[in-house]
């Protein structure tokens, strides 16, 4: 499978600019997007934009009443209805633990900026319930995403998020080579039917989150599977993981609900 590479107007003069190292780095990205999963069967027509968006709690949350939060949820649900319908929301799902992530959105948009507006349209968000946190564009394999007809039940995952480790150094040859070795992990990790989908964000989103990997198998058997993941034992890398789940089609099989 090849990457197609799209570059705007005026990109030529800034990756003459640009260092070797970084070159070798964005051309890595690219080979890493277009192994990340299954060959396309279709034809590329434009360049897809996919934004991951985390939906985190904050600490001052506004408490609800038992009444007043199960509407909120229902307006929370017709909105991510509203967003589906109109080819904007692409994932959506909660995470299953107990922590301050509570779900995620993934919106197919022409920038953060319309990211951000479009998950801010979520009443629970509104309500400050939710706070949005917007990372892209995330490098994936759109041919991953499914748009089942009629999604009919629910199956949970386990979503790692890479993070930035101890030795991340872009200029480092050891990055470079774990990076090289990272998308042959990949690819053996699709083959095996062990991953749905993963990507990584561009050098540009400066935040600790470096991308986002979502595995069809248990929360146990994925932090086993990452520990042999070139660029966590590099010190690339550090997971986070946690049980994650969502509608029944939209990505390669999960695990059944408990």
């Amino acid at each position: 499978m090849s990457a197609r590479i799209v570059l705007p107007n005026g990109s030529v003069q800034i990756m003459r600019r640009m260092s070797r190292s970084h070159i070798v780095l964005f051309s890595l990205l690219a080979l890493a997007a277009s192994a990340f999963a299954q060959a396309q069967t279709q034809a590329n027509t434009e360049p897809a934009q996919y934004f991951f968006v985390l939906l985190n709690r904050p600490v001052n949350a506004p408490q609800l009443s038992k009444e007043a939060a199960q509407r909120l949820q229902e307006e929370h649900m017709a909105n991510i209805r509203k967003l589906t319908a109109e080819n904007k929301l692409v994932i959506a799902g909660p995470f299953l633990d107990d922590t301050t992530l509570r779900g995620i959105f993934v919106l197919h948009a022409d920038s953060a900026a319309r990211a951000q507006e479009w998950a801010d349209t979520d009443p629970a968000v509104k309500a400050g319930r939710l706070s949005p946190e917007v990372h892209g564009p995330w490098l994936i394999d759109a041919s991953t995403i499914h748009n089942p007809a009629e999604p009919s039940g629910f199956e949970q995952y386990s979503l790692v998020l890479l993070k930035r480790g101890q030795d991340w150094n872009p200029n480092a040859a050891k990055f470079i080579d774990a990076m090289k070795q990272h998308a042959v992990f990949v690819k053996q990790m699709i083959d095996q039917g062990n991953l749905a989908i993963v990507g990584l964000f561009p050098f540009s989103d400066q935040g600790e989150i470096r991308g986002v990997a979502i595995f069809r198998v248990g929360v146990e058997q994925t932090a086993k599977l990452t520990q042999d993941d070139p660029t966590v034992k590099a010190g690339v890398f550090r997971t986070e993981i946690h049980p994650w789940g969502t509608g029944r089609g939209v990505l390669a099989s999960g695990q059944p609900m408990p």
